[in-house]
Parts: C-alpha cells; sequence; structure tokens
C-alpha cells in the first residue's frame, strides 16, 4: 500500500471513530453553538419535547447569517435565521424569519424589528 493509501485509510478511520464521539457529547451536552461574531452563529440542538399532541424527538438546526450591514452609515444590521428539523418522531415545519438591530448609544445592539 502505497503513502498515500495509507493516509486516506487513515484519514476514513478517524472520520469514522469521531462520530460516535460527537454524538456521544451532543446526547451528554444536548447542544452545540458555534458562534463567530455577534450575528453569525450555527447551532445543533437535541429535541426531546412531550406536549399534548405528542411525543417529539430528533435534532433542530439553525443557521443565523447578517443579510444586510448597514452600520457603517448609521443603519441597521439585519440577521436571516434559518432553523431545520431533523425528528424521528413528530412533525415539524422549517422556519426561517429576519430580524433588524440597530447601535444602542452604550455600544450594544437593539432589536429594530423585522427586516424590510
Amino acid at each position: 500500500m502505497s503513502r498515500l493509501g495509507c493516509a486516506l485509510g487513515s484519514l476514513a478511520w478517524l472520520f469514522v471513530m469521531t462520530v460516535p464521539l460527537l454524538g456521544f457529547m451532543l446526547a451528554v451536552r444536548g447542544e452545540f453553538t458555534w458562534r463567530r461574531n455577534e450575528f453569525v452563529e450555527d447551532r445543533l440542538w437535541l429535541i426531546t419535547a412531550e406536549s399534548t399532541s405528542g411525543d417529539e424527538r430528533g435534532l433542530g438546526y439553525s443557521a443565523a447569517r447578517v443579510v444586510s450591514d448597514q452600520t457603517a452609515a448609521d443603519g441597521p444590521i439585519c440577521v436571516r435565521t434559518r432553523v431545520n428539523f431533523l425528528l424521528w418522531r413528530g412533525q415539524s415545519e422549517h422556519l426561517e424569519f429576519c430580524d433588524c438591530y440597530t447601535r444602542s448609544v452604550s455600544g450594544g445592539y437593539e432589536p429594530n424589528g423585522s427586516c424590510p
């Protein structure tokens, strides 16, 4: 076997062994969040909800992305969030919403309503 074959085989083995570890960590922590700045983030979480309509079990994934940044001109910054579900028990719909924020006097951001 060549060196390239050994390297590819080792990478494939590492990937296969990492998947159960990530599944175990998700079961223990309940969610993974990767936040790159104040408005851009990815989140993966477990859904275990009981309601009057029945149980819901599965995974949820949300991604927030900046769609309009006018802060250089003292304008709003608008963030679109998409939420997807993979349920093995229950039913759901994919969601998408957009919110805008303006810079406050204190230096943070205040909600300014939904996107135009």
